[in-house]
């Protein structure tokens, strides 16, 4: 038995913030995985981190199994504590895995509850782009059709431990501007609406700025500056980890997005890591 499952990570979040009495972030999903091999080829737990190993009991728990009988493997693409869904995008990986050996149904619900049992969660792995309470797990909005964009993603140093951040309640409500925040939230759904890729930039952006209050970021006005001077369409922010990405059209030619990019990360003293594509989330399984 051969079975290989895929998870995609994140460019931080699109937008995230504080409305309706709850915390919200609208995912950002990119072409960049966790990979998870499961096979009765070989056997033992290989790359499985701390919360990956929870995740496997948990869910066996849940399906009344004591053991996993068969070898699993995690490889991953994504570096841990910089806001790219690393944790969420193990989690859901394995989640799935073990639900695929053991032949039973899964959907994004399932994952959802044991993930979020675990950590704040990344809803990564549910289909399309997702607005969602990630404390709660709860979906408030999903879209299936996205705009096509593409990332120069930088790195500003650092890690940042998403349940330590959470845990510490840094969101300050007397610091939030509710009536911008709530014009930001209602710009990210028009834009997701209308697969606007220019507003939905400008909605991240907003976001991005707004969480200054939170999650300070030295680096994200010099970096803005520089990316709108060269044509980006916005910025982002992991608003729990240290990752920005300056966003442009997808027909933009990588070349030129790279070029751009590294004259960015020369001006700015920041780490360009390469390109990445928004892409839908969701859960690839393949059988080999």
């Amino acid at each position: 038995m051969e079975i290989v499952v895929r998870v995609p990570g994140s460019c931080g979040e699109l937008v995230q913030g504080w409305a309706d009495g709850q915390p919200f972030l609208g995912t950002c999903p990119i072409d960049k995985y966790t990979t998870v091999e499961v096979s009765s080829g070989f056997s033992g737990q290989y790359g499985l981190g701390e919360k990956s190993q929870l995740a496997l009991s948990l869910t066996l728990s849940r399906l009344g199994k004591k053991e996993f009988p068969y070898g699993i493997r995690l490889t991953s693409e994504l570096p841990q504590g910089k806001g790219m869904a690393s944790s969420s995008a193990d989690i859901a990986a394995v989640i799935v895995a073990v639900m695929e050996a053991f032949g039973q149904p899964w959907n994004a619900q399932l994952i959802m509850e044991i993930a979020t049992a675990i950590e704040p969660t990344d809803g990564v792995f549910c289909p399309g782009i997702v607005l969602m309470n990630h404390i709660t797990g709860r979906v408030l909005a999903s879209y299936h059709g996205l705009p096509a964009l593409r990332a120069a993603v930088f790195d500003l140093g650092g890690t940042v431990n998403t349940c330590e951040f959470h845990a510490q309640e840094n969101i300050d409500l007397s610091k939030i501007d509710r009536q911008v925040m709530g014009e930001m939230l209602t710009a990210f759904r028009e834009a997701m609406a209308g697969q606007d890729g220019a507003a939905l930039a400008r909605a991240a952006t907003k976001s991005a700025f707004l969480n200054q209050a939170n999650l300070y970021k030295q680096e994200l006005t010099a970096l803005w500056q520089a990316g709108r001077e060269a044509g980006a369409l916005g910025v982002n922010a992991a608003h729990s980890g240290t990752v920005l990405g300056l966003w442009w059209p997808a027909e933009l030619g990588a070349e030129v997005v790279t070029g751009q990019a590294e004259k960015i990360a020369r001006q700015t003293a920041v780490k360009f890591m390469g390109l990445a594509q928004l892409r839908a989330g969701g859960v690839e399984v393949r059988r080999p």
